[in-house]
């Protein structure tokens, strides 16, 4: 016979699913800032070469 779920059960299980949703939302900005930097790194180089050209400016 299976025991009655006990209130420290259940604040176990709200800790583990805050903990992966914490990990996870560093997870993407760790992921978002690695391609800003990158990003930020292919301007720079393209700055540093002379070129006139560097970005495109989008029209709609």
């Amino acid at each position: 016979m299976p025991q009655p779920s006990e209130p420290d059960d259940d604040w176990k299980t709200t800790v583990n699913l805050l903990g992966i949703i914490v990990i996870l939302l560093v997870l993407g900005a760790g992921v978002w800032l690695i391609f800003e930097l990158d990003r930020a790194r292919k301007a720079q180089d393209c700055l540093s070469s002379t070129m006139r050209a560097c970005r495109r400016i989008e029209t709609q």
